[in-house]
């Protein structure tokens, strides 16, 4: 017995059901992992302070120990060298957990947007932005906001901390060579205010290569949608 045609409105209904229970499938996905970046990102964090605070508590006992000189000076720059090239492989990756995290938020807004475009009633109820609304907690739009976030991120966070590494490298070479104390000081300060600007600007210049390529993307796959003026926050 040949079954019966479904009437057009039961088969859209049904092809609806469809498109919902895939939306939601991938937005509980999306989450997920952008869940586990995160939980990664920290755990890389958390990684290396451990280390490098663990470097340099037992540098200031070797320093500070009856040891040989040689002995002394040959563990603190193997110790130093091991902390500084870990930092920046460290600070790069970091800066990757940041892109992705990114790159997962634009996908959570993307089907966000869609979600509450098939509820419009709910719309007001979600505090969350979306593509074509910033919601109720928009991300910062001035510059000098946007620069004060990404300096207390996990990368700029990390990028700090090797800068205060080779701050106190350069100043045991500089201490090591017999300068005097204002002289390494200053040496030391001058490292650290350098390497601070340089990694942070290296996190200001890749979230905006991120966000214009988030940009592009959106522009690309939904050209109706409006364009965000500034990107949103990772980790």
């Amino acid at each position: 017995m040949a079954h019966p045609t479904p009437a057009p409105e039961a088969a859209r209904r049904a092809a609806d059901d469809i498109e919902l229970t895939v939306a939601l499938a991938e937005y509980t996905k999306i989450l997920e992992m952008r869940r586990a970046v995160s939980d990664q990102a920290h755990n890389r964090y958390n990684f290396f302070l451990v280390i490098a605070t663990a470097v340099a508590a037992v540098s200031a006992g070797l320093l500070g120990s009856g040891i040989d000189d040689n002995v002394k000076t040959g563990a603190v720059a193997a110790l130093g060298t091991l902390v500084l090239l870990m930092g920046p492989a460290v600070f790069a990756r970091q800066l990757r957990y940041t892109g992705a995290s990114q790159r997962y938020g634009l996908a959570e807004q993307t089907l966000r947007t869609y979600l509450l475009s098939r509820a419009p009633a709910v719309a007001p109820y979600v505090l969350l932005p979306t593509l074509d609304d910033d919601g109720l907690f928009p991300p910062p739009k001035s510059s000098s906001h946007r620069r004060l976030r990404d300096a207390v991120g996990l990368a700029a966070t990390i990028g700090l901390v090797n800068s205060a590494l080779f701050a106190m490298g350069g100043g045991l070479l500089a201490a090591a060579g017999k300068l005097p104390g204002w002289a390494v000081t200053i040496i030391a300060l001058a490292l650290f205010a350098v390497a601070a600007v340089g990694h942070l600007w290296w996190v200001s210049r890749t979230v905006r290569a991120n966000f214009t390529a988030n940009q592009r993307l959106v522009a690309a796959r939904l050209p109706g949608i409006p364009r965000q003026t500034t990107p949103p926050q990772g980790p």
